[in-house]
């Protein structure tokens, strides 16, 4: 038997893009109840190519729906098309995005505008950076990370005692942060 996963990218109800992402190959007779469903190696590789075709879809629209400058709706000059990998909960995915030089037509210098630094997303999505900073903040950070890489399609140099201890660490920066901030009590 073969299982194939596809991808179907619809936007405002029109078909964007259909994308086989994944194939699977199992015989049609089970010798064993080790054969039924997915393997966890296997559940990990689906999991990654459907993160990385939802992921670089997602960019290919917010980049060209931030050409147009917001005042004039020109659009705006391409400067460059930049790559960049993106840590995810199922893995990391490259993305490659436009950056644009900023429309002047309300004065002022041409800058260049990155449309994913809008969303403060540098290298890791928050969701990640979530999972870290919790994990790391219940177990040591070797344990966390072993069993992190256990059960989540990531890469071994991807995630290390380090990285752990680095997000968990900032996540208590910025909460000493916040509970600092006077406006918060009023």
């Amino acid at each position: 038997m073969e299982f194939i996963v596809w991808v179907e990218t619809r936007v405002d109800g029109r078909t964007l893009e259909v994308r086989e992402v994944a194939k699977l190959e199992r015989a049609a007779y089970l010798a064993g109840p080790e054969e039924l469903g997915l393997t966890l190696k296997d559940g990990k590789t689906v999991l990654k190519q459907v993160q990385e075709r939802i992921v670089q879809m997602q960019i290919q629209v917010l980049s060209v729906t931030e050409r147009p400058c917001v005042h004039c709706n020109r659009d705006q000059r391409i400067k460059d098309l930049r790559s960049t990998r993106l840590r995810t909960v199922f893995g990391a995915v490259d993305v490659f995005s436009r950056r644009y030089i900023q429309c002047t037509c309300r004065g002022g210098p041409a800058r260049s505008l990155w449309p994913l630094s809008r969303f403060a997303i540098r290298r890791t999505t928050p969701e990640l950076r979530f999972l870290l900073a919790k994990w790391g903040s219940v177990l040591p950070y070797r344990r966390a990370a072993e069993l992190l890489r256990e059960f989540l399609p990531v890469t071994d140099d991807m995630l290390s005692h380090t990285t752990i201890r680095r997000h968990t660490l900032a996540v208590g920066n910025r909460l000493d942060l916040r509970s600092t901030e006077p406006a918060e009590y009023y």
